[in-house]
């Protein structure tokens, strides 16, 4: 065509955000080849019927007045208002999506693994401070202590907390108990 400019690709995408619809009714996607024509069709067929109900009624010949007064009762049969779920435009599903992707983001595998990268690259400093008693330290993170009876288990303990903390900052909302008191541990001081 002569005379039309070509759209970029942006003013492509741009328009069918705009006018492109999708199907959001809930159901399965597919599902909707068949169930739009049999409710299409149900409504049809209903209508149908009561017109043939109150056609039966009368039979054989009949006279004007009668004629009048079946007419009117086939044209006071309604039929029944059933419409399509509306689609929606792509770019509100597009959108919700992108959303709903930011909200449950950090909750999957590649969550999990950022966590365990963490854990396996943390910088322990355990130190005795009684017979009995172990405190241990992430380097990074000085403001985060656990102590604990035994040098493995104050290390366990520190590294179980330093987990629910990156958990926590990648917008989990978990919290443990540590020593009798719930707390919901995060990396920031």
């Amino acid at each position: 065509m002569v005379g039309m400019k070509e759209k970029t690709p942006q003013e492509k995408k741009a328009l069918s955000y705009a006018k492109d619809r999708r199907n959001a009714y809930g159901a399965n996607d597919k599902a909707s080849r068949n169930s739009i024509p049999k409710r299409k069709a149900g409504v049809n067929r209903t209508f149908r019927r009561d017109i043939s109900e109150v056609l039966n009624v009368v039979s054989g010949t009949i006279d004007l007045e009668v004629a009048d007064e079946v007419d009117h009762r086939v044209r006071s049969v309604k039929r029944a208002d059933w419409k399509k779920f509306p689609d929606r435009p792509l770019g509100e599903i597009v959108e919700e999506n992108l959303e709903n992707r930011g909200i449950h983001a950090g909750q999957g595998k590649s969550a999990l693994k950022a966590v365990r990268e963490f854990i396996e690259n943390l910088e322990i400093e355990v130190e005795q401070i009684e017979p009995d008693k172990w405190v241990a330290t992430a380097s990074a993170y000085p403001w985060i202590v656990a102590t604990a009876v035994s040098r493995l288990r104050a290390v366990e303990k520190l590294q179980h907390i330093m987990t629910v903390a990156k958990r926590n900052d990648q917008g989990a909302d978990i919290r443990i108990q540590i020593d009798g008191e719930f707390i919901t541990p995060t990396l920031a001081k």
